[in-house]
């Protein structure tokens, strides 16, 4: 399939701060699935500590989505090729799933990229389709700056290169145990049948 978009889209796209970009991709995915109570995203942590250093593991948010009545599983594609992880990507869209990607966030306000900084700092981000023409995926991505939004696109705020998706996938090298982890989320149509 040459391109696909997912049939939902969230509420609104959110720039966060600092931290707390997992608590962001959560409240983008809840409220697309019309699951969303209206919170700060932030208050998705379920306790003090990621309320105040805005980290919560993977396993925190597979939980949160599993009490608001969603299916989710937590995966690794860490045993992948490059082109096995890419086709895997495409195929949970196809399949109509929100993908949550776990990656190193190389990227600066200009919009440049440091391969330093993505080697350090953890981030999240959201996959809500693709092109394979332009060979881009869809992507919420809250940390990226309002006025650098690609507000033409059909969803998410920015357009990334399948190269630079994959790249980004590696994650950052203190997280090495969260290397190409995902958390796919079916959305609500899948879940009722």
């Amino acid at each position: 399939m040459p391109l696909l978009v997912l049939p939902i889209r969230p509420a609104e796209y959110l720039q966060q701060g600092l931290s707390h970009c997992g608590a962001f991709a959560v409240k983008a995915i809840l409220s697309a699935c019309g699951k969303d109570d209206g919170r700060a995203p932030q208050m998705y942590h379920p306790g003090f500590l990621g309320r105040a250093t805005g980290f919560s593991p993977p396993d925190t948010w597979v939980k949160l989505f599993r009490s608001h009545g969603l299916l989710v599983k937590r995966r690794s594609a860490v045993n992948l090729s490059p082109a096995e992880r890419l086709e895997l990507l495409k195929r949970l869209l196809n399949e109509n799933n929100v993908v949550m990607l776990r990656i190193g966030n190389g990227y600066l306000d200009n919009g440049g990229y440091s391969s330093l900084r993505g080697q350090l700092i953890g981030h999240w981000v959201t996959l809500w389709g693709y092109d394979d023409t332009l060979q881009v995926f869809y992507t919420y991505d809250p940390r990226v700056k309002r006025e650098r939004w690609d507000r033409s696109l059909p969803a998410g705020n920015i357009a990334r290169s399948y190269d630079a998706t994959l790249r980004d996938w590696h994650g950052a090298l203190f997280l090495w145990p969260w290397r190409y982890l995902y958390i796919r989320v079916q959305l609500p149509s899948q879940v009722s049948k």
